[in-house]
């Protein structure tokens, strides 16, 4: 049976992905502390002119395909990570809620067959003048569960590497995290596939020629 979940959640970005943000534009710090899907941790250099973290000053951006000396399935790769829990809860000015800082190792389902990943990006088309134009990166890929019996699935972590200037090898780091409750149920021989669409808002159209 064929099943689609579709939906739309607000900003689901891992905490390592807003650190990113915060650091490089607001932050002053000049070294920024980041954690993988598995909350390691990884010190890159930000703005010191002499560098003082292992893996030197973080190059911008995220890389999902054809990148350097990666992997090419989770978890020595980007991709698409499956977890068979879901992420820490926290609890601050009396709300509950999940910590997208990284799963336990244990978690993660291993012994899945994976697709290359699939990455397209452009620019959204508006229809009149005022709508808001965005710019979009979709990722997709589709993962078969070759095991001998199902897993359930809670957690899905869409993964990109990136690199600091003093190592060729990548550093796997969360993007966006989505959370299945009730989990989904990956049956062996099924293939599976995950797309993610994230738009970031560009501009206003002025005038529509299409």
């Amino acid at each position: 049976m064929l099943k689609v979940i579709e939906g739309e959640g607000p900003d689901p970005f891992s905490g390592t992905l807003i650190t990113i943000i915060q650091d490089t534009i607001y932050s002053p710090a000049d070294i920024t502390i980041l954690y993988d899907p598995f909350g390691s941790s990884y010190y890159f250099d930000l703005v010191n002119p002499s560098p003082r973290t292992s893996l030197g000053y973080l190059i911008p951006g995220f890389c999902l395909t054809d990148c350097p000396n990666a992997g090419s399935t989770p978890p020595n790769g980007p991709g698409m990570w499956l977890f068979s829990g879901y992420p820490d809860v926290l609890y601050i000015g009396g709300a509950a809620f999940y910590g997208y800082w990284g799963l336990s190792p244990s978690l993660f389902i291993s012994g899945l067959s994976y697709s290359p990943l699939i990455e397209d990006n452009d620019y959204t088309h508006p229809s009149s003048p005022g709508d808001i134009v965005y710019y979009y990166i979709n990722a997709e890929q589709d993962i078969t569960n070759t095991l001998s019996s199902p897993v359930n699935v809670y957690t899905i972590v869409l993964v990109g590497a990136v690199y600091g200037s003093f190592s060729a090898s990548p550093v796997y780091l969360p993007i966006t995290y989505y959370v299945f409750s009730p989990p989904i149920v990956f049956s062996p021989g099924v293939t599976m596939t995950v797309s993610v669409t994230i738009n970031f808002p560009v501009g206003t159209a002025i005038a529509v020629w299409w």
